[in-house]
């Protein structure tokens, strides 16, 4: 089964982005739907995440624990906001300015924080999934009934996020929080990178992605989250 689950996740991979490139040619075209089916994408990345957490308790007696594990804690808190429901969903960039401009049209500023690729002086780089980090500190805010995750979350999140420093310099150019979006990109690819040690004697790759991605898990160093890079960006979105 846990190879099975590992497939799925490697699968999901794939998805997104196949869904990121379509994303920009369908957006003119059809907003709802290529917002839709990045929705979907970013979903369907956080519940195979989700699933893979369930059988390694149930096949490996828990190795590691994931609420302890930054990486992986992130990754099981954005999921169960989308999931229950909670912190507005943890939007996506395209969601957050469509619900909180006066127009989807509106041209608004925000700061983008991505987390550099390890390989980044060899030409590795990330595609961008902008999550609302308003969102995803309203939920580290909420009481543990609410929010489903441990109370030691909020300062793990916060500290491997190093997000003190960048919601320090959204005022330093006029923004707040509520306009600051980290890249999800980074995020998942950090989280399969901690559970490498766990897995890799437990599942056997059939497809091209599933042994793309545990090799990758192995020989990749994660993205450095402490050192972000940031930009400010204008935003809009067709009609």
């Amino acid at each position: 089964m846990l190879t099975h689950s590992f497939e799925d996740l490697s699968q999901t991979y794939r998805i997104l982005a196949e869904s990121h490139l379509k994303l920009n040619q369908l957006i003119c075209i059809d907003r709802p739907e290529a917002v839709g089916t990045i929705e979907t994408a970013i979903n369907a990345k956080l519940n195979a995440f989700h699933n893979l957490y369930d059988l390694m308790i149930q096949e490996l007696g828990n190795p590691v624990d994931w609420y302890d594990t930054p990486e992986l804690c992130t990754i099981l808190a954005v999921r169960n906001a989308r999931h229950h429901n909670i912190a507005k969903r943890i939007r996506s960039i395209w969601n957050y300015h469509n619900q909180e401009s006066r127009s989807p049209t509106e041209t608004k500023r925000y700061l983008y924080v991505n987390f550099p690729s390890a390989d980044k002086d060899d030409g590795g780089n990330f595609f961008d999934i902008p999550l609302s980090w308003s969102d995803i500190d309203l939920l580290l805010n909420m009481p543990r009934s609410q929010s489903r995750i441990r109370s030691t979350a909020k300062e793990l999140i916060r500290n491997y996020l190093n997000a003190d420093s960048y919601e320090a310099e959204a005022g330093t150019v006029g923004l707040t929080k509520h306009e600051v979006f980290i890249n999800f990109v980074p995020l998942f690819l950090n989280a399969g990178i901690s559970l490498y040690p766990y897995i890799k004697d437990h599942v056997q790759p059939n497809s091209v992605e599933s042994k793309f991605f545990l090799s990758y898990w192995e020989i990749m160093g994660p993205a450095d989250t402490q050192n972000y890079e940031q930009k400010e960006i204008s935003f809009c979105l067709p009609n």
